[in-house]
């Protein structure tokens, strides 16, 4: 079964129109290429004085003024908007909660655990060799909706425990809740309550299956920073208003922060991490459903371009937010 393709078509030109703003650079650069005219520390990195401003050496002068962030000079950015790809394979199964637990309970019974196992052969790719696969936790209306949103995220753990256990990395793995707030049938009758008390197991096999509206870093925060700017916080205001239709209709959003390959790895992971969770933060505050939200650093993991050049490391110091549809 796959997850409900969006038509985009009526989103799109809005959010588009939206895109074209340019990311005006307040940011140094981050290039491991020679710099004439400037410092450099150990990482090759622009050096800044204790104003903020690019450390020149006694021989600059004006015509060597092409770096980001020095000077004035700005990187032209855009941020994209990309609907997904069928093509990235994305597949989903949905496992009546009635099937792996007793009433009222997050504890998998060993008919739950086979139940798993005979749902998950039906996905295509497998999660082991799939980019992750997203456990969401679904409960029908009755009784509390926090009791219920917490019983949802906690059965959807257990599923994800026993994947885990059966050797799928745990990398690999999003867990969520999103209590009765998903319903795919009407609470009004039995019949409806039960297939809305589910886990639903979807399977992305690229990250391209999903609709993904794309941040370069330059646009939202400071050199090495993940506190986002004001500026950046206006080219999410004005993104967010574009796409807020598509993030309200959002089954669940993963908000990935990526970096170049320039510096530490273990340094660049956590900047990811954190610039991932500033972006969320933001999207939570302006009302985007919590729930359904993940996020997730990959530090220099996953380029879309070469690191070989500053361009291509401009494109690959980014936050993606990958927005996937009701599953079917």
């Amino acid at each position: 079964m796959l997850a409900d393709r969006r038509n985009l078509s009526c989103l799109l030109p809005g959010i588009l129109g939206v895109a074209l703003l340019a990311a005006a650079g307040v940011n140094a650069a981050e290039s491991r290429n020679a710099t004439p005219g400037y410092t450099q520390d150990s990482g090759n990195d622009v050096v800044l004085t204790g104003s903020g401003d690019c450390l020149h050496t006694g021989e600059w002068k004006p015509a060597l003024a092409t770096i980001v962030g020095c000077d004035g000079v700005t990187l032209e950015q855009p941020i994209e908007v990309i609907a997904g790809e069928p093509s990235g394979l994305l597949a989903a199964v949905s496992i009546p909660a009635a099937a792996m637990f007793a009433f009222d309970s997050a504890e998998l019974t060993a008919e739950g655990k086979k139940a798993i196992d005979e749902y998950r052969a039906q996905l295509r790719p497998d999660i082991s060799q799939a980019y992750a696969g997203v456990i969401i936790g679904n409960t029908d209306s009755t009784g509390n909706p926090e009791y219920n949103m917490g019983l949802s995220k906690r059965r959807a753990q257990a599923v994800a425990d026993y994947l885990e256990s059966t050797g799928v990395d745990p990398r690999k793995l999003r867990v969520i809740g999103r209590g009765q707030n998903n319903p795919i049938a009407s609470n009004d009758t039995a019949e409806g309550r039960a297939q809305n008390r589910r886990v639903d197991v979807v399977v992305i096999a690229e990250p391209r299956a999903l609709d993904t509206i794309r941040f370069p870093s330059v646009a939202l925060f400071p050199r090495r920073s993940a506190e986002i700017t004001e500026q950046g916080r206006a080219v999410l205001e004005q993104n967010l208003a574009a796409s807020r239709e598509l993030l309200s209709r959002a089954n669940y959003i993963e908000v990935v922060g990526n970096t170049d390959d320039v510096g530490d790895d273990a340094y660049n992971q956590k900047l990811s991490e954190e610039r991932a969770v500033a972006v969320r933060n933001f999207l939570v505050k302006a009302g985007v459903d919590a729930s359904k939200i993940v996020t997730v650093g990959m530090g220099e993991s996953m380029p879309v371009a070469s690191n070989a050049t500053d361009e291509g490391r401009a494109q690959n110091r980014r936050v993606d937010v990958l927005v996937l549809g009701r599953v079917k």
